[in-house]
């Protein structure tokens, strides 16, 4: 087995969270800021320094490739760098980091593989305020959709912020890669819930990615003076909004394997003695069968209608994105179950409730993930921590995988 140097990562990781965004908590680093902006141009430093050559596709994805020595498709490692308000150190940068460190340590063992491996920083994975998540892995599997690129944030486009990365927006409307061009694509990632630390478990090999439909709707009611429009003449749009969330909370609660959740409102005016007027929100529904995320869509603009009927509220949906739940093939399944039972020989079958770029990349190529475990299960805030040792265990799990994966 490769030997993996932790303090080399545990490095690389403080450096890259020295990359925030200015009087934000914990470490931010958000698309399209000029603090993503920077760490990617640091981590493009370390893959050139680490003998890779590195460049930028089309939908703004930073590659760091090292050749293979025979004409095969190529294996992807990787994650992202982009953060949530608040984030952690670990979620996304360690996919990056950790593959790197792997691949590292695979060339000073003097390791040469079959096929190309490609460390991946895959662009803008997080929901941002452009209503586009896993914006580089949609790009590479799908293509993005030409109308997404006219959507602003803070005066720019999302073409103008795609272009500000390395990316070209009339290219990456059609996908960049084909079924054929990968063998796989491998990812490690804290697991952003408790179950690995709860049973001391080093790491857990992914059976599956949840599929993920995210709907951006404005509601329309009208502002009015809060003492004196009587409540059978309101147009509210926050009231219709409530009465949405409980619903779709009643209906994930009821429905097992489905979770649905609002975690965005803008309102306006905004003011605690005016009517609202204008809601607009962001919703999201999950599971790993895609079937059931349909049926369950539609039950929620069922309640969409009943509640903004109710109340005069007009609505629409702004914007909708779809990730079907990805489930890694048998043989590629099996290599990276073995490959983390390497490391712990106890080592887990868990499904992922989160999205990822493995699961929009599983379009177009076999793909799977290891976990490590996240203390106290915490995620998405500064309080994320994985031990040193479950991040070798899971740096240690990825390079035997890879090894695993390039004699399939």
């Amino acid at each position: 087995m490769v030997a993996p140097q932790i303090d080399r990562l545990l490095a690389d990781i403080e450096t890259l969270a020295t990359f925030t965004e200015p009087d934000t908590p914990g470490w931010t680093r958000r698309f399209p800021s000029a603090a993503y902006l920077a760490g990617r141009a640091w981590v493009r430093q370390q893959f050139a320094a680490a003998g890779l050559q590195a460049s930028v596709d089309a939908g703004g994805n930073l590659h760091g490739l090292r050749p293979g020595h025979r004409p095969l498709p190529a294996i992807f490692v990787g994650s992202h760098t982009d953060s949530v308000l608040g984030g952690g150190k670990y979620d996304g940068p360690l996919g990056v980091l950790g593959a790197l460190e792997a691949v590292r340590s695979l060339a000073e063992a003097g390791i040469v593989l079959r096929h190309p491996l490609v460390v991946m920083d895959y662009l803008a994975e997080e929901a941002n305020d452009f209503g586009v998540s896993c914006v580089g892995s949609r790009a590479l599997s799908a293509g993005i959709q030409p109308a997404w690129f006219e959507r602003q944030h803070l005066g720019l486009t999302l073409a103008e912020a795609l272009v500000q990365h390395g990316g070209s927006p009339a290219a990456a409307q059609q996908r960049l890669l084909q079924p054929g061009d990968l063998h796989a694509a491998l990812e490690l990632h804290i697991e952003q819930g408790p179950v690995l630390e709860s049973q001391g478990v080093a790491v857990a090999a992914v059976t599956g990615i949840v599929g993920i439909r995210r709907g951006m709707f404005e509601l329309s009611g009208r502002a009015d003076h809060a003492g004196t429009t009587p409540m059978s003449l309101r147009r509210d749009a926050l009231a219709a909004a409530a009465e949405i969330i409980v619903g779709l909370e009643a209906l994930a609660r009821n429905t097992p394997g489905l979770v649905g959740t609002v975690g965005r409102l803008l309102v306006q005016p905004n003011q605690s003695n005016v009517v609202a007027e204008t809601v607009t929100f962001v919703l999201e529904i999950r599971s790993l069968d895609m079937q059931q995320i349909a049926q369950g869509w539609d039950a929620v603009q069922a309640l969409l209608e009943q509640a903004c009927r109710a109340r005069g509220v007009g609505h629409k949906l702004l914007a909708q994105t779809d990730t079907a739940p990805a489930i890694p093939p048998p043989w590629l399944a099996g290599a990276v179950l073995a490959a983390c039972q390497a490391v712990d020989p106890r080592a887990l079958r868990l499904s992922s409730g989160a999205g990822h770029d493995t699961g929009q990349l599983s379009v177009v190529a076999p793909a799977a993930m290891i976990f490590v475990p996240s203390a106290g299960g915490r995620s998405h805030t500064p309080a994320e921590y994985t031990t040193p040792e479950g991040l070798l265990a899971g740096v240690c799990a990825l390079a035997e995988a890879i090894l695993r994966v390039d004699q399939s």
